[in-house]
């Protein structure tokens, strides 16, 4: 892994930050000493939660697109690999409006597309990609939180929390039935405890607060005692004190029967 992040700084130079999963390639000693001496933030996803690195899942998700289909036709799947990283890298963007190539080269490559070259061809600003960029991510946050309802997480620090499990079998509870103690929250991640002292890092969507039963049992028989006794009411009864009935209706022999003798 090192030996390959390598090869990719020496051509495009060392980033601010990396992302990864937690996979135990990137949570070894050795590499996060590598990532300290060459001064690089690493930053990890939530545990559990691929939307957290969206882009590289969907990415991920062309990709094995393209390979089932080589692999359907019996050609060759990385030619074939290769050939849709290329479409891909020459295309411009629907959100930013020039190819990932262009921005990362400041010029456009050539393709076997046929094309017009000038040299007075002026490179799209990089402020205004990104004001692009941040704009339609914004409506597209703002679209699907209404869609989905989404709305700001009341958990706090202290707060006992049940913690999502994975489905084995039909049996299986969505959370796990013993509560955890939530230490902290940042953002959409939070760190629980469990009673054995274990720490676990999870997204808020996977961790819900903890309502004792105890509690809100006593609670709501607090609310029921009262210092007078409840009467029951008594039914509504008329002078000579025979207690009032409800109408009944007259019963009548339907009249299709009026030609038969009925027993």
């Amino acid at each position: 892994m090192i030996d390959s992040l390598e090869n990719m700084f020496l051509r495009h130079g060392l980033p601010l930050s990396i992302r990864s999963d937690n996979g135990p390639q990137f949570t070894s000693k050795l590499f996060k000493q590598y990532l300290e001496d060459i001064d690089v933030k690493h930053v990890r996803n939530t545990p559990l939660y691929p939307a957290a690195n969206g882009e590289v899942e969907r990415q991920n998700r062309s990709l094995m697109k393209r390979i089932r289909i080589a692999q359907a036709d019996a050609m060759d799947w990385k030619r074939e690999l290769r050939k849709y990283i290329m479409a891909y890298r020459t295309k411009p963007h629907s959100v930013t409006g020039v190819s990932p190539s262009e921005l990362l080269f400041k010029r456009k490559i050539r393709t076997k597309l046929p094309e017009i070259y000038c040299e007075e061809d002026v490179t799209t600003l990089d402020e205004e990609v990104k004001d692009r960029d941040m704009y339609a991510k914004h409506k597209n946050k703002m679209y699907i939180d209404e869609k989905r309802n989404a709305h700001e997480s009341d958990l706090k620090t202290g707060d006992n929390v049940l913690v999502k499990q994975q489905y084995t079998n039909k049996m299986t509870t969505p959370f796990i039935s013993t509560p955890y103690k939530l230490g902290e929250k940042i953002g959409n991640q939070c760190v629980v405890q469990s009673p054995e002292g274990a720490q676990y890092r999870r997204n808020t969507t996977h961790v819900k607060k903890y309502n004792d039963r105890t509690v809100s049992s006593e609670k709501d028989n607090d609310c029921v005692m009262l210092d007078d006794p409840i009467e029951t009411p008594k039914p509504i009864s008329d002078e000579a004190g025979d207690v009032t009935r409800r109408p009944v209706r007259e019963r009548k022999m339907p009249s299709k029967f009026n030609d038969y003798i009925v027993s």
